[in-house]
């Protein structure tokens, strides 16, 4: 009797149970939420990029050179697409275009605006949030443009060294010297020695091991290794005697005459493990350089003291 008891309670639990399987399983399969956001979005929810267009067909144009559009051309049209950045645009059709009904680049914060990008591009700048540009609130589209895509520009809102300049405007005088690397030129970038989406290295220099990678990179002439090597250019690296950017002086050096730049060092002072000069070198005005006799100043394969 009570088998018969136990039999019967089982079968009229059965369905009860079956139906909370089901809504187990039907939640596993709702749409994960959009990036940035903490509210889940029905697939229904997006309205296709065609329908952008209908009140956008400016910015429709302009990004069909986007690379981003290459992106969702290779997932059959489904994968970058408007609604991958601005969200479901289904609030904001049926609300007749409500600006508010979508995510607005232009009125979000930085930090929400960088993380909609490294969504995606987390991959190629993950310290991002950590570098000088991050802290200093510096967002994404501060110096992209996502839409207005130009080739030369590589998404840049406009070339360098105009962009870098926007900010930086206690750089931009020492490219007016007389003396200086050929930024303004266009024969090198500030991206070619700076990273602006952040290194581990002060200044957000590009990657160097030995402090002078940055600059050997085009003056091989001073990449050694050599067997008598200068102390400084390992220790404190090229701009311990030249200045990067620009410099009145030849040779971007930091100081006007030669001799006064090697005497930072080689005099006699408690600061300095430098060797002085000898008692026998004449420092006066109608004496020539230390490198007249010096000549392989970054290293040398012959001689201790860079006579050849």
């Amino acid at each position: 009797m009570r088998r018969v008891l136990l039999g019967t309670a089982i079968l009229a639990l059965l369905p009860w149970l079956w139906s909370g399987s089901m809504d187990a399983a039907g939640q596993d399969k709702k749409p994960s939420t959009v990036s940035g956001s903490s509210e889940a979005v029905k697939t229904t929810d997006y309205v296709g990029s065609e329908t952008c267009t209908t009140c956008h067909g400016d910015l429709s144009k302009e990004f069909a050179s986007n690379p981003h559009t290459r992106l969702a051309l290779m997932h059959g049209g489904k994968g970058v697409t408007c609604e991958s950045c601005h969200g479901s645009g289904k609030a904001h059709v049926e609300s007749g275009g409500v600006a508010t009904k979508i995510f607005q680049f232009t009125k979000a914060t930085p930090k929400q605006v960088d993380k909609k990008c490294l969504a995606c591009h987390v991959g190629e700048h993950p310290n991002f949030e950590r570098t000088a540009h991050g802290e200093a609130l510096v967002s994404c589209t501060s110096c992209h443009s996502v839409h207005k895509f130009e080739a030369q520009t590589v998404m840049l809102k406009t070339k360098q060294p105009t962009l870098c300049y926007q900010c930086h405007t206690d750089v931009k005088p020492a490219f007016a010297q007389p003396f200086h690397h050929r930024v303004n030129e266009g024969l090198i970038k500030c991206t070619d020695c700076h990273d602006p989406h952040g290194t581990f290295q002060a200044n957000q220099l590009r990657i160097s091991a030995t402090q002078d990678a940055i600059c050997t990179k085009c003056h091989v002439d001073t990449l050694g290794p050599f067997v008598y090597e200068h102390p400084p250019i390992k220790t404190e690296g090229c701009t311990s005697c030249h200045s990067p950017h620009g410099s009145p002086n030849p040779r971007l050096l930091i100081r006007s005459n030669v001799n006064s730049l090697c005497l930072q060092c080689h005099s006699p002072s408690m600061n300095f493990t430098a060797p002085g000069t000898p008692s026998f070198h004449n420092q006066a005005n109608q004496y020539q350089a230390c490198t007249v006799c010096h000549v392989q100043i970054h290293g040398s394969n012959a001689s201790s003291v860079f006579f050849k």
